[in-house]
C-alpha cells in the first residue's frame, strides 16, 4: 500500500470512530465513557493493523517513535519529547489535527487521548497515559502526555 493510501485510511478510519464515538455520545446523553471505550477500542485496531506486534523488545522509547512514525505522524499530530526515562517518556503534542477540524475540540481531545491509551495498553497492560495542559514557554497552551509503562494507582486515578 502506499503512502498516501495509508495515510487516507488511517484518517478514515479515526474520523470514522470519532462519529462513531460522537453518536454514542448523544445517545447516552453526554456519558463521556463512551468516548473512552470507543477510542481505547480504535487506538487498540490501530496498533494491531499498523504496527508489528513483537512485545518482548518493546521499551517505552521503541513504542514511543514506532507509534510517532507509523500512526501519530501520518495522522499528522506532532509530539515533542520532553523527557525520556526506562519507564515514562513525557511529550508535548503541539498539532492535533482533529481538534481543529472539528466543531467539538474537547471531544476530540478526549478521543485522542483514550485511542492513544488504547495503543499503549496494547504493548504495556500495566501501562498508563495522564494527560494535562501545561504552558510552555512563551508559545501557546499545549497537552502533555505521561506514557508510563508500569502505573500506580494513582496515575490510574488521574
Amino acid at each position: 500500500m502506499e503512502e498516501s493510501e495509508r495515510l487516507n485510511e488511517i484518517e478514515k478510519r479515526r474520523d470514522i470512530a470519532f462519529n462513531v464515538a460522537l453518536g454514542k455520545l448523544l445517545e447516552t446523553n453526554g456519558k463521556l465513557e463512551t468516548i473512552m471505550q470507543t477510542g481505547e477500542a480504535f487506538g487498540r485496531g490501530l496498533f494491531s493493523d499498523y504496527i508489528k506486534k513483537n512485545t518482548d523488545n518493546w521499551t517505552i522509547k521503541k513504542w514511543f517513535d514506532t507509534t510517532i512514525e507509523n500512526i501519530f505522524e501520518p495522522l499528522g499530530n506532532k509530539f515533542e519529547p520532553l523527557k525520556i526515562s526506562n519507564n515514562e517518556i513525557q511529550s508535548a503534542l503541539s498539532t492535533c489535527p482533529l481538534q481543529q477540524k472539528t466543531n467539538e475540540p474537547h471531544v476530540a481531545s478526549l478521543f485522542t487521548y483514550s485511542y492513544i491509551r488504547g495503543m499503549l495498553l496494547s504493548t504495556f497492560p500495566q501501562g498508563e497515559v495522564i494527560m494535562e495542559k501545561t504552558p510552555l514557554g512563551d508559545e501557546k497552551q499545549k497537552t502533555q502526555f505521561i506514557f508510563k509503562t508500569n502505573a500506580s494507582a494513582k496515575d490510574r486515578f488521574e
